[in-house]
């Protein structure tokens, strides 16, 4: 991500990467195909800059040599703060915390936007259909209020090349924000791209998604926040991540 400020005054570039290895693992399916699914982060690379102030790093493999101010993350780690059930479309249906991740699951529940599965019509579509889901977030109006804000992801599949299926994804805000502030807030979550989904799998692949917007007076009069923010995901083969020891009592 990238993010210039303007300001009278004062210019500002803010940057910042992260690079992480996760692995999700199914704890148990029902009779209905809803999925029990616990996320886990194996390891986690960040960098951040300010200006040409020194680069800021965090090697999740450094252990307790990281920097102090990354030690609340470090402690993340290897281990899942949240069981989420999902419906067998890809829905997102409950969230609960584990290993003190209670705020994380509410933040889910909360947040459909922090679905990382596609959600699924009911029936079949064929390549150059659409299908779309419609959800409601929440911004902050100030530091006890909040204002629901409808967001809509459509889905369009572009394209069947033997098991992949690309799928264009665009998500768009449908509730007018006539504040910038609150602009600035639904920014992150405004993410267009493309998705390789293998349907005989029933795994994602890849995602690519992308996210520019450029917001006047969103911190204050007179000024503009240019926001460039990209993500890459992809699926890769893990032998040793696959023969893990199965949960029996989730």
């Amino acid at each position: 991500m990238k993010m210039e400020i303007r300001v009278p005054g004062l210019n500002r570039t803010m940057s910042s990467r992260t690079i992480a290895n996760k692995h999700l693992r199914v704890i148990s399916v029902d009779a209905d195909g809803n999925a029990l699914v616990e996320p886990v982060i194996d390891r986690t690379r960040m960098t951040s800059q300010q200006d040409t102030d020194p680069e800021s790093t965090f090697d999740s493999d450094d252990g307790e040599d990281c920097p102090a101010e990354y030690r609340s993350l470090l402690a993340t780690i290897g281990k899942p703060l949240v069981r989420i059930k999902f419906a067998v479309n890809g829905k997102l249906l409950q969230a609960d915390g584990v290993n003190g991740g209670t705020a994380a699951a509410k933040d889910i529940e909360r947040d459909p936007t922090l679905n990382f599965l596609i959600v699924f019509p009911e029936q079949p579509v064929r390549a150059g259909e659409t299908w779309k889901d419609e959800f409601e977030t929440t911004v902050q109006l100030d530091r006890s209020l909040k204002q629901g804000v409808k967001l809509r992801r459509e889905y369009r599949l572009l394209k069947l090349d033997g098991s992949k299926a690309e799928i264009e994804l665009k998500t768009v805000c449908l509730t007018p924000l006539r504040d910038p502030k609150l602009e600035m807030q639904i920014t992150s979550r405004l993410l267009s791209g493309t998705i390789v989904f293998d349907h005989q799998l029933g795994q994602i692949l890849s995602r690519e998604m992308r996210v520019e917007s450029q917001v006047i007076n969103g911190i204050g009069p007179n000024t503009m926040v240019n926001t460039v923010m990209t993500q890459s995901e992809r699926t890769i083969p893990n032998p040793k991540l696959a023969k893990r020891d199965k949960i029996t009592n989730p």
